[in-house]
């Protein structure tokens, strides 16, 4: 009978225990929100920043994988810290709006103070944690352009070339395709300056889940390339648009 007590008294000890450090933890403190999920896989999110075109915000872009939810957004409160340690970051409330023919999404925020930032999100059974994302628009506003070249001599399979950003840091580039400006076609990663739709033998990334369609005459595209930092800053965005020959 008194084994029977001790039982239930040591039961009741370890549940408490237990909910008491699940209390302690809060999903507002990144390395919390880790810990809270530590029985799940961690998985990676494909996810940078640039300062928008006509306002004083940054677009923080991330590609949520098909069945994803729990969208988050973590930041330190200012630059000057270790990326690496995850009790720097904290949940931010910031809405969330489709860019790239809603292909991607992305946090906007309006802060004007340099940070860190990091996004996750779930799917069954996995944590999804970008890499530690640079926020430095103060100092270095991502730069819009139209500098592309698109050569079109290759029927329905044009080539594009773009210059490197200014400051010369690129570790790798963002291209999108887009029709009629708003209806997403492709998305690639490549390291080198050029791209042509559709030849993969250079793409190192993609996120098309089959082969895209090919283009069709007549049709108008719109051709975006992102220049990105090994800290995933946003340097240049560039873009072109052109009809289908």
């Amino acid at each position: 009978m008194h084994s029977k007590w001790i039982l239930i008294v040591t039961i009741l000890l370890f549940s408490c225990s237990k909910d008491e450090k699940s209390t302690n933890l809060s999903n507002t403190i990144l390395s919390d929100f880790l810990l809270n999920h530590s029985d799940k896989v961690l998985d990676e999110v494909i996810a940078c920043a640039g300062s928008s075109n006509n306002e004083d915000a940054v677009l923080v872009y991330y590609f949520p994988e098909e069945g994803s939810f729990d969208f988050k957004y973590y930041e330190t409160e200012s630059a000057n810290v270790n990326p690496d340690d995850f009790s720097n970051y904290k949940l931010k409330n910031l809405s969330i709006e489709g860019v790239f023919g809603n292909k991607l999404s992305a946090f906007k925020r309006n802060e004007l103070q340099d940070a860190w930032g990091i996004v996750t999100y779930q799917t069954e059974g996995k944590i999804h944690k970008s890499n530690p994302i640079r926020i430095k628009h103060t100092q270095q506003a991502t730069v819009y352009n139209s500098d592309v070249t698109i050569d079109t001599s290759v029927r329905l399979s044009p080539e594009f070339r773009w210059n490197e950003s200014e400051l010369q840091n690129d570790a790798i580039y963002f291209q999108v395709l887009l029709e009629h400006n708003s209806i997403f076609v492709s998305g690639t990663y490549t390291f080198d300056r050029f791209f042509r739709y559709y030849d993969t033998s250079n793409v190192v990334l993609t996120i098309n889940p089959t082969t895209p369609p090919k283009l069709e005459i007549a049709n108008d595209y719109q051709f975006i390339v992102l220049g990105v930092s090994l800290d995933n800053w946003v340097n240049s965005y560039s873009y072109k648009n052109f009809t289908a020959e």
